[in-house]
């Protein structure tokens, strides 16, 4: 599952920061990516939408790194199950 989102979660990030998926790494953080804010809620939002989950307003401000996205999402998926 993880795979899946890491997948998912670069896909969207190419298409809004106009990247190749192959310049996205785990560890890329959201910064050197030129993510703002802005973009990582709508990024947030577009994964919350694909897997049914939730992130807590609160966990946002922790998300620095793809990663803590994939991470994020995979262990709200997790409790769900």
């Amino acid at each position: 599952m993880k795979e899946d989102i890491e997948q998912t979660l670069k896909e969207s990030i190419a298409r809004q920061k106009m990247l190749a998926v192959e310049e996205i790494s785990l560890d890329s953080s959201l910064e050197e990516l030129g993510v703002t804010s802005l973009d990582a809620i709508s990024l947030v939002f577009d994964i919350e939408d694909q897997y049914g989950v939730e992130v807590p307003n609160e966990e946002l401000k922790k998300l620095h790194t793809v990663r803590d996205i994939v991470e994020g999402v995979d262990q709200l998926l997790t409790a769900r199950a």
